[in-house]
């Protein structure tokens, strides 16, 4: 008998072929938008971007000084460049520098910008061991025991705009999940379906997997090929596409039982969608959705309460490093959805039904 439900829901989910083009299409607008307006941001933070200045403020530091400051700076991949004239608030406003250094005869000011803190560091580390050989140096003090210490430790590499949102928002559509399961809830209004099923001896579970499982498969469906157009179009950069496609499927179904949840309870189409698509959107905009959570403000505790911050980082991170320890928590949160959502609705159907689960 449910194969029988989950065949009909299929197919009143198709009648409403709209609904399911747009969990296709709407991701394809969003990553055209995105990753054209934050393309420079993140070209930002590429490897290699650090960019500072210097004032030269001393009668005491010659033309030496400035070219052992360059030379040592060149080799530590720090393009540094000597400014005059201007502020150094000005200066790194206007040459979009993470730093200005303003040298004097023997102590030195770092002028920082507050979005590059990270580079400005770096900046900072370097200013500071050159100038401790310099002063030595210049004061005939054995410089034997200050050296500049260079080590390249492993990071995280940069990731492009475009693999970015080409990530996060199919994650963050494929949780509109509900809207593709519209189909089903309006034939059953329209044709009183629901009171048919309370007369026969379909349980309450059988009632709600018969809907779960036609919407999940069809958002999974949607979302794969989303998946496959967004690296046919855009270039995006999936990592390893067997799993990443395997944790979107089963966000997909954590976003499908929470739909399902939400509508058992309201028993309301329009509700729903409005409970559902406000609960994205604040899932979405703490979660990177819309500015990219490896630059945003947002305090961690609030990231970490978002599960598509969990699901985008696992994909993001398995997009620019192949691995990811996020992948475990993505999992973590995507079944406990599932689990706590199902029982809910089941208990919200069963007693609609008149308490038959």
């Amino acid at each position: 008998m449910i194969r029988y439900l989950v065949k009909n829901n299929i197919k009143l989910m198709y009648r409403s072929i709209i609904n399911i083009l747009l969990v296709i299409v709407m991701p394809l607008v969003f990553i055209a938008v995105l990753s054209t307006a934050f393309n420079d941001l993140m070209k930002k933070y590429e490897e290699g971007s650090v960019k500072a200045g210097y004032i030269l403020e001393g009668d005491a530091l010659t033309e030496e000084f400035s070219s052992g400051l360059k030379t040592a700076a060149d080799e530590a991949g720090i393009e540094f460049n000597q400014y005059d004239g201007d502020s150094p608030e000005d200066i790194i406003r206007n040459n979009n520098l993470c730093a200005v250094v303003v040298f004097d005869n023997d102590s030195y000011t770092v002028y920082q910008d507050n979005d590059s803190l990270e580079m400005a560091k770096i900046v900072e580390y370097f200013v500071n061991a050159f100038y401790e050989n310099m002063m030595a140096y210049q004061t005939g003090i054995d410089t034997g025991s200050v050296s500049l210490t260079v080590e390249h430790p492993s990071y995280k590499p940069s990731i492009n705009s475009t693999d970015y949102y080409g990530i996060v928002e199919v994650v963050y559509i494929l949780w509109c999940a509900i809207v593709c399961g519209a189909g089903i809830f309006i034939s059953e209004k329209k044709y009183r379906i629901t009171k048919k099923y309370q007369v026969t001896n379909l349980s309450a579970a059988q009632l709600y997997f018969a809907k779960l499982l036609p919407m999940a498969f069809t958002v999974s469906l949607g979302s794969i090929i989303t998946m496959a157009l967004t690296w046919v179009l855009y270039g995006v950069h999936w990592g390893k596409p067997v799993l990443s496609a395997a944790i979107l499927i089963l966000s997909t179904c954590a976003a499908s039982a929470f739909g399902l949840m939400v509508y058992s309870i309201f028993n309301n189409v329009v509700a729903t969608i409005m409970v559902v698509f406000t609960f994205v959107w604040f899932a979405g905009f703490y979660g990177g959705a819309f500015e990219s959570y490896m630059f945003s403000s947002h305090p961690q505790r609030l990231k970490n309460m978002s599960p598509l911050y969990h699901i985008n980082r696992a994909l993001t991170e398995l997009s620019c490093m192949g691995h990811s320890d996020y992948i475990s928590r993505a999992a973590i949160f995507c079944l406990g959805i599932i689990t706590v959502c199902s029982i809910i609705a089941i208990i919200a159907t069963s007693l609609r039904k008149g308490g038959k689960a």
